[in-house]
């Protein structure tokens, strides 16, 4: 496929967008966007005679381009004024371009155009050029060849480049059939990326005068030029920060997607193809992002290539990016329930889900002064606790509205006593004390003591029944048990994880010729935990249990352990599992390949 590719280039003579690559060579014509990248980029990242030499655009790798480093780069900044935004339409009225080497500029170009048409008046306007001042001139067939040649195989450096190259690319098209074929970048997309708003607006004006450059654009093709050539030597000040300091990252950085960072993609070599998780490290050693793969080394690479769409956090997660660690588990449940544990104990930054705490609990005090509040942890006081639950907000609302329900502050001993017990019947799921609160309930809004909001909107009796729900979860969880079997690696083996109140209790590693041993020692621990009564999830248990209930009622190798569960039989579910895993295993050459 690689040579495919590099012939249709060398045949086309130009680069080739992404979309093109995945219809002409792929014939993926209906194929979703981020597909066609994902496809194309493993052909380009694999082969090195190919690049990226744009956005979004394949090329051959020009000669030596890795090794060249920004500071020492030769650059070709080109500004154009037309006669509107339209190639073929519109026509192009000046070109000025500097060529920047070192660091330094050192030649102009610069050529008024005689469009062949009247100049709108509001060109005029911004641009101070007029009919009268391009008569004379050499038309675009005259002028872009002293272009061409000036240009030659420099880097083009535009700012919204995309709108210069798509003039240029035309008109030479048009003249000669050939394209401009040497990487670009556009000092629009540098600015954004490498300044994070720190200069308001990224429109030319702007950065010319947060960059203090010598030049000021006034919509003339050489001093917009020049002006551009001043802000890109600012810019690759920053990127060298950065550590990017090669004109291949350069480009890559200002590339869609992940091909910005590209340049790290080192960082995910040594990965093994394994289930784990992985933790992304700034240069002080602080953990960013913690997540989770079935096979760590793709799911980390690809956060590095055009595929790659990321949201804010992790966005600012690679551009921090300086170290990746990772630890290994036996299967991906394994690595899911490891990157909960990670992200609840280290609470990176860019990690969204996971990070709102522990749980709470309700607090129930009896006696001469009974109280409903929320509690933290779960203590022996004689207390009742329930729970737990996420939402500290929703159990406020709820209380406020129970309290209204259940009177136990009243001056009655004997109705604050029957408004206690008839409360924790309710927060303990009694079925008749829930029937006793819908009466309760509706007769509170009949007389307008609780009030029901219109639409969506949170008020009392939606917390309370949301309260009741989640209690209601965390009391199912302490009562789950069960066994969950998943492969681990490609040789056939599997993990099996053995569930007691809702939690992992115990976990083994077997294989199909040495299960029934561990198995059966897992189910024996089971049983123990098992005992009643079953004490309340703990505070931070509840995203496991969540992923417990889901992987029990979802997963193929999953086995929900009613109470009076047999041993004979979980043994004999476990082993069709663990069978069956050994049987779909690839063999060990073909998963070293993978």
């Amino acid at each position: 496929m690689p040579d495919r590719l590099c012939a249709l280039l060398a045949r086309r003579g130009r680069p080739l967008e992404v979309g093109h690559v995945a219809s002409q060579l792929l014939r993926l014509r209906r194929c979703p966007e981020f597909l066609q990248r994902k496809l194309v980029a493993e052909i380009v990242e694999g082969d090195a005679r190919l690049a990226w030499l744009g956005r979004d655009l394949v090329g051959l790798a020009p000669p030596d381009w890795s090794d060249t480093e920004l500071s020492e780069a030769t650059f070709c900044v080109v500004d154009l004024e037309t006669t509107g935004g339209s190639p073929g339409r519109s026509k192009v009225t000046e070109i000025g371009a500097v060529r920047v080497r070192a660091l330094r500029i050192e030649e102009r170009f610069s050529s008024l155009v005689d469009p062949g048409r009247p100049i709108p008046p509001v060109v005029t306007d911004l641009t101070g050029i007029d009919d009268r001042m391009v008569r004379g001139h050499p038309d675009i067939a005259r002028a872009l060849p002293g272009f061409v040649e000036f240009a030659g195989q420099d880097v083009l450096v535009a700012h919204n480049a995309p709108f210069d190259l798509r003039f240029l690319n035309y008109e030479r098209r048009r003249l000669t059939g050939r394209y401009f074929t040497q990487p670009w970048l556009d000092t629009l997309i540098l600015a954004r990326r490498l300044l994070a708003g720190r200069a308001g607006r990224h429109d030319l004006a702007t950065l010319a005068e947060w960059a203090q450059t010598t030049v000021r654009p006034n919509h003339r093709a050489l001093p917009d030029a020049e002006a551009t050539a001043e802000v890109l030597v600012v810019l690759i000040g920053m990127l060298a920060e950065r550590g990017v300091v090669t004109l291949e990252r350069a480009v890559a950085y200002a590339g869609l997607g992940g091909m910005r960072h590209s340049h790290k993609l080192a960082l995910a070599e040594d990965l093994p193809s394994t289930p784990g998780v992985y933790l992304m490290r700034d240069r002080n050693g602080d953990v960013l992002y913690v997540g989770k793969a079935g096979n760590l080394r793709r799911r980390v690479r690809a956060y590095f290539g055009p595929g790659g769409k990321h949201g804010r956090l992790i966005g600012r997660a690679l551009e921090r990016l300086e170290v990746i660690d990772h630890e290994t588990c036996g299967s991906e449940f394994a690595a899911l329930l490891r990157e909960n544990r990670l992200i609840k104990d280290l609470q990176p930054p860019c990690n969204r889900r996971g990070t709102g705490g522990a749980g709470r609990y309700l607090r129930l005090v009896g006696g001469p002064e009974p109280r409903l509040h929320l509690a933290a942890a779960v203590r022996d006081d004689g207390a009742g606790y329930f729970g737990p639950f996420r939402s500290q907000r929703m159990a406020r609302e709820a209380v406020a509205c129970l309290e209204v329900l259940y009177p136990l502050r009243d001056a009655d001993p004997g109705l604050r006593e029957m408004s206690v017990r008839d409360l924790g019947a309710v927060l303990a799921g009694d079925p008749v004390a829930l029937g006793g609160l819908g009466c309760r309930l509706g007769a509170a809004v009949a007389s307008g003591a609780v009030y029901v909001e219109r639409g969506e909107g949170p008020d009392g009796p939606r917390a309370v029944l949301a309260l009741l729900a989640a209690l209601a979860r965390a009391r199912r969880a302490t009562t789950r048990s069960g066994v969950i079997v998943e492969p681990s690696g490609p040789d056939g083996a599997a993990e099996v994880f053995f569930v007691a109140g809702g939690v992992i209790r115990h976990r083994a590693v077997v294989d199909a010729a040495a299960w029934t041993t561990p198995v059966r020692d897992g189910l024996a621990r089971l049983r123990r935990h098992a005992r009643p009564p079953a004490p309340l999830l703990a505070a931070d248990a509840l995203d496991e249990a969540s992923l417990v209930e889901e992987r029990l009622r979802d997963g193929a190798d999953a086995l929900t352990l009613r109470p009076g569960w047999r041993t004979a039989r979980a043994l004999e579910h476990v082993g069709r599992a663990v069978d069956r895993i050994a049987a779909t295993a690839r063999p060990a050459d073909e998963a070293m390949t993978a």
